[in-house]
């Protein structure tokens, strides 16, 4: 062992040592421009998602409610709406309540064509600069018909077909149009509607938080949020490296965007191996499951004798690449007839990312594809 240990003493000569210094000043400078230049593109330390902000006082601005079916609604009264929203007692972007003796009046005595739009924060309004220039306002302006804004933020297929089930047979309206957004209404999984609990929690200054959460980190098939404070808590415990159970090594190592990012994503990883050791076997197949929803809601429409239409939304991205998309959802539709615009070009959208939306010019190109696929169908 002596003669090992003087032999590697030998071998660690001056200019060697010299060598390893510079060679880990070099290193460190570069970790530290790294952490730099990640900082100034927006990546957060202690975190795995950098817009998800940890916060002392998290303040929760309610802007959903949900029923005892689990449909969400806007909250009358919230302070986080559009310029120009109004929410009537039903909790739908409108003026007007949407009553069954209202909308019967609206067909026997304004003669109105009723049409019903369920989507989601598309068909709420986002983001034209006033909500009146929103593709279902524009419509609405045509005194032939009548709207019925069924947009709510942040919902998903499931809350379609919920709409459809309790205010089709209700309302009764002529026509029923389902606008499908691409970029995240695809769901990898098969939830539940959780009764008097909103699909998301938004915080101030934060990111709007998703009220199921991951199964894997969960270690819960589908587990729905009871109250916004147990989901950003679980968020801060399984997103972050701030959580009361974390560790000295973890706590320090919080403050590195790098190291922070590593570890947390390999804390995931062992979460989801662990996850998966359990043979919980369920349908990943997005595609099937909002088919299913889709095709829900065409039957219910059939057998109120309503025409229903089903209509797309490009992302962001997709528009600007010019995909054909006809070919890339054809097993997202599958035997329904649907359409989606082909004159929509990254200019027609507020940003890039899939949480971006149509600005006044996509709001307006929208309203004129729609119409005219209403008026295509008598």
């Amino acid at each position: 062992m002596v003669t090992v240990l003087k032999s590697l003493k030998k071998r660690v000569t001056p200019e060697r040592k010299r060598r390893l210094k510079i060679q880990s000043f070099i290193f460190l400078g570069l970790f530290i421009l790294a952490e730099i230049v990640l900082r100034l593109f927006g990546m957060r330390a202690g975190t795995l998602i950098d817009d998800f902000k940890i916060q002392e006082n998290p303040v929760y601005e309610q802007r959903f409610t949900a029923d005892e079916l689990g449909i969400n609604y806007l909250k009358k009264g919230a302070t986080t709406f559009m310029l120009g929203t109004k929410i009537n007692e039903q909790g739908f972007r409108d003026s007007i309540n949407y009553t069954k003796e209202i909308i019967d009046s609206i067909k026997t005595i304004a003669k109105q064509e009723v049409i019903m739009i369920i989507g989601d924060s598309y068909v709420e309004g986002c983001c034209a600069d006033t909500v009146t220039n929103s593709f279902p306002d524009i419509i609405n302006r045509n005194k032939k018909y009548k709207v019925l804004n069924m947009g709510i933020s942040g919902t998903d297929p499931l809350q379609y077909q919920l709409m459809a089930q309790k205010y089709l047979p209700l309302f009764k309206p002529a026509k029923v149009v389902v606008a499908f957004y691409f970029g995240n209404d695809i769901l990898t999984f098969e939830r539940n509607a959780t009764p008097n609990s909103p699909l998301t929690f938004p915080f101030k200054d934060n990111k709007w938080i998703f009220g199921v959460a991951p199964n894997h980190l969960s270690q819960k098939l589908n587990y729905s949020f009871k109250t916004a404070e147990e989901a950003y808590q679980f968020y801060v415990d399984k997103y972050t490296l701030t959580g009361s159970n974390r560790n000295s090594l973890e706590k320090v190592l919080r403050y590195s965007v790098i190291l922070s990012k590593i570890y947390l994503y390999l804390e995931h990883r062992r979460a989801l191996k662990l996850w998966n050791s359990k043979g919980i076997v369920y349908n990943w197949d997005g595609f099937d499951i909002a088919h299913k929803r889709l095709t829900r809601i065409k039957a219910i429409a059939d057998s109120l004798n309503i025409q229903a239409f089903f209509v797309g939304i490009p992302s962001p991205e997709e528009a600007s690449k010019k995909e054909n998309l006809i070919v890339k959802y054809k097993d997202l539709f599958k035997e329904l007839e649907w359409r989606v615009p082909k004159n929509l070009t990254k200019e027609d959208y507020d940003g890039m990312n899939l949480s971006n939306h149509f600005n006044n010019a996509g709001h307006k190109k929208y309203a004129e594809f729609l119409q005219q696929y209403l008026e295509s169908k008598k």
